[in-house]
């Protein structure tokens, strides 16, 4: 990216520029500013269950990168990406929240509870979820592990270490998972 000219505006802005290089550019700017996008998704994160900061930072590169390869974006000046980015991450972060909602409430409808989790399972329901998990270890015991290390809040990049399996194939394996819930409730 070139220095930020004295009206706030980045690089070349002739109109004859490639997508390519406006792909380029915004591209500069997510890595030059990685630290303090992270810390802005952190703080839109904040303490949501099953909400997890690396897919939201995934997600906002995905589709801050889309709309610049399809024009739907072009790197003017910062101030003007940051509002962008901003509202990018703000939308991401609905997006994994209702999908954690909804998985929260997948995983209690499949267990019989009425509601989903906002307290800690009282001893029932502990019984239950316990059922589910020893027919799960039994069955499909990879699956298991997963909402284990899902539950006590691991981001895909650890369970990926822990596993020796890729996070691709964790989240490919994840939204599987969630689907036969789902499906199994229905």
């Amino acid at each position: 990216m070139e220095p930020n000219n004295t009206d706030g505006s980045i690089g070349n802005s002739e109109s004859g520029a490639s997508p390519a290089s406006g792909r380029e550019q915004i591209a500069q700017f997510m890595l030059q500013n990685e630290s303090a996008l992270r810390r802005k998704i952190g703080a839109e994160v904040g303490r949501s269950p099953g909400v997890d900061a690396d897919d939201v930072f995934s997600t906002t590169l995905r589709r801050v990168d889309y709309a610049a390869a399809k024009g739907s974006f072009a790197m003017r000046s910062k101030p003007e990406a940051w509002s962008f980015v901003a509202q990018v991450v703000n939308r991401a972060v609905a997006r994994h929240r209702r999908r954690a909602a909804r998985f929260a409430a997948t995983v209690a409808k499949f267990a019989g509870v009425a509601e989903a989790w906002t307290e800690p399972p009282q001893h029932d329901e502990r019984a239950e979820l316990v059922g589910i998990m020893n027919e799960l270890m039994r069955t499909r015991p990879q699956d298991a592990e997963l909402i284990q290390h899902r539950l006590r809040g691991r981001k895909w990049r650890e369970i990926s270490a822990a596993t020796g399996v890729s996070e691709e194939a964790l989240r490919q394996r994840w939204s599987s998972l969630v689907g036969r819930l789902r499906s199994r409730r229905s």
